[in-house]
């Protein structure tokens, strides 16, 4: 019986290893990757378009009433109120309505955010030791 499982167990472990065989893959063939082209525009060829800012300029005033005082009188004996004038503050302002906007014109006239400087990376310096 132990020749009958020794027996079993070579013949399933060579079937084991005969269905892992491997077949050879077919050689890929190489496609060369098209050429570059770049279609951003590059910097120097552009027209910078800056429109300013519009503001709106004014003055600021508050007003803070200004309690009435009293006093009395030494000659009569009578309570006299006078009422002050308001404490006023006159400040200036400056308010942005629209910020200002910057763009590039190509030598076409169309507006365009795709510059090849712009999407670059910018090297860094080395911190100083």
């Amino acid at each position: 019986m132990r020749n009958l499982v020794t027996f079993g167990l070579c013949t399933i472990t060579t079937i084991g290893f005969a269905a892992c065989e491997t077949t050879p893959e077919p050689e890929a063939e190489l496609i060369e990757p098209p050429a570059i082209i770049e279609t951003c525009y590059p910097i120097s060829s552009l027209e910078k378009v800056i429109i300013p800012a519009v503001t709106k300029s004014g003055f600021s005033i508050v007003s803070i009433e200004s309690p009435p005082e009293y006093y009395v009188d030494p000659d009569t004996g009578k309570t006299v109120t006078i009422q002050n004038p308001p404490i006023e503050t006159k400040t200036p302002y400056t308010k942005i309505v629209t910020p200002e906007e910057i763009y590039y014109k190509t030598p076409e006239g169309e507006r365009t955010t795709d510059i090849c400087e712009l999407n670059k990376a910018i090297p860094t310096a080395e911190p100083a030791q």
